[in-house]
């Protein structure tokens, strides 16, 4: 590097050392996100009081992504269940619930048959009402995520717990994306925190059962399988196994034989349908690296595949080999593990959403209880490049999406990308505070 590059970086970092000691106080902390919490209500509330031809103040037609769950649950209350993945079917009950809506534009529905069943009773509500109510479920299952697994780790202080849950709650990709955007990513999201609690309570099997819950949407275990296999982790895989026999056994009972192939059959699909369909699956809307990647060099550039092909080359390899050993150094490394493993499979995957990014949300608390664990003095345990982790994941998905929009660039994908590394370089003894970890503690996680 340059003498003027040297200089550049250390002021950076001179900046924001002077910021996070400024601004990142618990006082600032919660007058930030109440802040954003209570402009986000504001918000919905004036979308739901402005609805007018299915469009409301700002444009978007109510109920954002929600629509679709709802369509699938009134699609099993009247008509087969084997039509379930009838595209055209689905099509015209959405412009129907919605029928301001452009003809071109669809929203369909693309989970298993069992997570449809979750919506019959929902769409047998209002449009409206079933969209508050789903919102108001949506909130539960993520607090109960957060807190089972907030009281699992046992290192983090009380007294943080307040600022962790707004931080949370006010977190861009939950409460705009998944909670006032109607997604349901909050459902994976408590499916992965139960899955991590009962890891933390050595009971695999329960473990594997809950994680089976993610086959809602089987992108999230892209990773996670895998490591399971590598690792050993039989009994976690047998109640993976289990669960997955169950809810197959459900969605066949729900909507037949013929209709869950179906769905498999699409689900093979899944990277066609999302290759080049942007009047489906917005491709600013996703931080996966394949996204990140056609959304930079476009959808017929072969570079797209090379730049994620080489990047899952140069990352997969590093992580069968922490997974070999996810037994062999305690809870720490275990959880150090589990936090890389939970993020990459954000970014090293087909499709994945800026909703469904809150999953990094438990990654985050793993790598904090490590480091409380690891500390001599708690109030030193959140070192400076893990405060400053904390507020890029935090901040950059307010304006992510513009970027991405606009000139085709989306850095949230760059900072999930350097949210999983942390806790790799945590488990080779990265510096803490400035210092090396001694051989002693580093073996140890």
């Amino acid at each position: 590097m340059t003498e003027r590059s040297v200089f550049a970086v250390r002021n950076f970092r001179h900046l924001l050392a002077v910021f996070l000691s400024r601004y990142l106080e618990p006082h600032v902390i919660r007058f930030v996100t109440i802040a954003v919490l209570l402009m986000g209500l504001i918000n919905l509330l004036i979308a739901c009081l402005t609805i007018d031809d299915d469009r409301n103040a700002y444009g978007s037609y109510a109920g954002a992504d929600y629509s679709c769950f709802y369509v699938a649950g009134s699609l099993l209350n009247n008509y087969p269940a084997e039509q379930l993945y009838n595209f055209d079917l689905q099509s015209d009950l959405y412009h129907a619930l919605l029928p301001g809506v452009p003809e071109a534009q669809e929203i369909p529905f693309v989970n298993p048959p069992f997570f449809a069943l979750l919506f019959r009773p929902l769409s047998m509500l209002p449009y409206l009402t079933s969209y508050l109510t789903w919102i108001a479920l949506s909130t539960i299952l993520y607090v109960a995520g957060f807190e089972l697994l907030r009281r699992a780790l046992g290192s983090l202080p009380a007294a943080s717990s307040s600022i962790s849950l707004l931080l949370a709650l006010s977190f861009a990709p939950f409460l705009l994306e998944s909670a006032i955007g109607g997604n349901s990513s909050a459902f994976g999201f408590f499916a992965v925190a139960l899955a991590l609690y009962f890891e933390r309570r050595n009971n695999p099997t329960a473990s594997g059962i809950a994680l089976a819950l993610c086959f809602y949407k089987p992108t999230l275990l892209v990773l996670i399988l895998p490591m399971l296999l590598v690792g050993r982790r039989f009994r976690t895989l047998l109640g993976v196994a289990v669960g997955g026999t169950v809810l197959a056994a459900i969605s066949i009972l729900i909507a037949g034989w013929e209709s869950s192939l179906g769905y498999v059959r699409m689900l093979l699909n899944l990277s066609q349908m999302t290759v080049g369909a942007e009047e489906v699956f917005r491709t600013w809307k996703y931080v996966d690296l394949m996204s990140f990647s056609r959304l930079l060099l476009g959808t017929d550039n072969s570079l797209t595949w090379v730049l994620a092909g080489v990047s899952a080359l140069v990352v997969i390899p590093i992580l069968i080999r922490t997974w070999w050993t996810i037994d062999d150094g305690g809870e720490n490394r275990r959880d150090l593990i589990w936090a890389s493993t939970i993020t990459w499979t954000l970014v090293l995957n087909l499709h994945v959403g800026i909703y469904d990014s809150i999953l990094v949300v438990a990654s985050l608390l793993l790598i904090a209880g490590v480091l409380y664990r690891r500390a001599t003095d708690p109030s030193t345990a959140m070192d400076g490049p893990f405060r400053s982790l904390l507020v890029f994941v935090y901040l950059t998905p307010l304006f992510t999406q513009h970027i991405a929009k606009w000139i085709g660039f989306q850095p949230f994908t760059l900072i999930l990308a350097a949210a999983a590394v942390y806790p790799l370089l945590l488990l080779v003894g990265y510096p803490l505070r400035g210092r090396k970890v001694p051989a002693s503690q580093s073996s140890a996680v």
